[in-house]
């Protein structure tokens, strides 16, 4: 795969991500008010599970591109 195909890829990726907290916020019925551990659902994406996905797939793009 090329750099700007991988650079493309991981751009979805990163925006597939904001859009998971947007839909966990505005989606009816309101799944983000779920709660886990006495914390909601968003935060726990939002503050946990995305950040760590983005770090991983960044890291990945990088350590490909200069591979």
């Amino acid at each position: 795969m090329s750099v700007p195909r991988r650079r493309r890829t991981a751009i979805a990726a990163l925006l597939v991500l904001l859009a998971g907290a947007l839909l966990l916020a505005l989606t009816p019925a309101a799944p983000g008010a779920v709660r886990l551990a006495g914390v909601s659902l968003l935060w726990w994406y939002a503050g946990l599970v995305a950040p760590v996905l983005a770090t991983g797939i960044a890291v990945v793009c990088l350590v490909r591109r200069r591979g």
